[in-house]
């Protein structure tokens, strides 16, 4: 799956703003900016979001695995022939 930053690897997100209505990040890598809306409770629900917050939400068992070994322990990625 490709994320959208370099080399396919998901955004290194930065909060440079944020009130009740929207919350605006920059991508410490590639300078993207992104804008999230939140609703009536002040919480983003959206999948977009949890998308480019992978490096945030990774972790190292069930459906992130694969992305977590691979932002956290290249070595183990390798395939050694």
């Amino acid at each position: 799956m490709r994320y959208g930053c370099r080399n396919g690897m998901p955004h290194d997100l930065k909060i440079i703003h944020e009130n009740p209505q929207v919350k605006w990040e920059v991508c410490q890598i590639c300078n993207k900016k992104f804008r999230w809306n939140k609703g009536h409770t002040g919480r983003i629900q959206n999948a977009d979001y949890l998308k480019a917050h992978a490096r945030n939400f990774a972790q190292r068992f069930g459906s992130t695995k694969r992305i977590y070994f691979k932002l956290y322990k290249p070595e183990n990625c390798i395939i050694k022939i």
